[in-house]
């Protein structure tokens, strides 16, 4: 896998650190900017800056691209990505919408080439754990999660300099933005709901700042708390009639799973020695580097399930992005 990187944020910084440890080649960075992509390729020790994206999906040295940009923009770079025989790596959300959604999926398939979010979850070794266990607490009656965590930007924002990531426009929002780990979680643990709602307060640029997600399982209740302007202790409990699994941290994360039964507590969870984003970059290389169909559209299949959910919770609390309406 040799990849080229595209946007300059702190997320892209993280994730090259990530690949020099799993022995991925970054070879390439991309950012309009050109004083931008080379101040990153500087910093970063890569060979070639780009501020024109047709160029570096040119390079040969590419065979997948990151993509690291504001929500909005996720599905045009993408596609155009997909189109030129790259690979790509997409961080979360997938995109806006399943309309965009099913564009790509095509568009990779049409291309012989894959496409996949950068899931922090389901590759890490304490989520096998806790799906491994649920047997052991069921039936699993009420599943709660909390997301909420201030904004960097939020002080901006107070002073009107709105960013992408509070605008309906932007394809912005606390679920989409933090709530889609812990939806990635549930849904893998149990499926897709029978139903939900999302009760969410929502900002004058159209996307939640604050809300609650429920989900209707035949058998379960879960709760997902997400905020961008507030802090919360973020934690992940799953009760079920026969004990409870107690998620230290949020669900991107999973550090420590304890297992609580009437007569007996136990730390059940692996000592996790590397980040999340770690264990989801050996994860994509292998894919990609084995060219493993399976493993690609499992993962897929994942993401589809995620965005479903996430386009349903929208259109419960009336959210519209301008992506819907294209």
């Amino acid at each position: 896998m040799k990849v080229g990187v595209i946007g300059t944020s702190i997320i892209s910084e993280s994730f090259v650190d990530s690949c020099r440890l799993c022995e991925v080649d970054v070879n390439a960075v991309y950012n309009r900017r050109m004083a931008r992509a080379s101040e990153f390729a500087e910093k970063k020790y890569i060979g070639a800056a780009y501020n024109n994206y047709d160029a570096l999906l040119s390079e040969a040295d590419v065979d997948t691209v990151y993509i690291a940009l504001p929500n909005h923009l996720h599905f045009s770079y993408a596609k155009r990505a997909l189109k030129a025989g790259k690979n790509v790596l997409i961080e979360k959300p997938f995109c806006s919408n399943l309309k965009e959604f099913n564009d790509l999926a095509v568009t990779a398939k049409n291309n012989n080439v894959f496409i996949i979010e950068m899931d922090r979850v389901t590759c890490l070794p304490n989520f096998q754990v806790l799906k491994m266990h649920l047997d052991e607490i069921a039936p699993v009656r009420a599943v709660t999660m909390s997301m909420c965590k201030v904004s960097r930007k939020y002080d901006a924002y107070k002073r009107g300099e709105v960013a992408d990531v509070f605008k309906a426009e932007g394809s912005g929002g606390a679920l989409v933005d933090l709530g889609v780990y812990a939806v990635n979680l549930t849904t893998a643990l149990l499926g897709m709901p029978e139903n939900l709602i999302y009760v969410a307060d929502k900002n004058p640029e159209g996307v939640d700042l604050t809300g609650n997600l429920i989900m209707k399982y035949p058998e379960t209740i879960t709760s997902i708390l997400v905020s961008k302007n507030s802090n919360g202790r973020n934690e992940v409990t799953v009760q079920g009639e026969n004990g409870t699994l107690f998620v230290d941290g949020p669900a991107q994360f999973l550090d420590k799973i304890t297992l609580v039964k009437k007569d007996s507590s136990e730390v059940i969870s692996y000592e996790q020695d590397y980040r999340g984003q770690d264990y989801t970059v050996w994860e994509m290389k292998r894919i990609i580097d084995n060219r493993d169909e399976a493993g690609f559209e499992m993962r897929l299949a994942q993401s589809r399930k995620v965005l479903k959910v996430m386009c349903s919770a929208r259109k419960s609390a009336g959210i519209v992005f301008a992506a819907d309406q294209k």
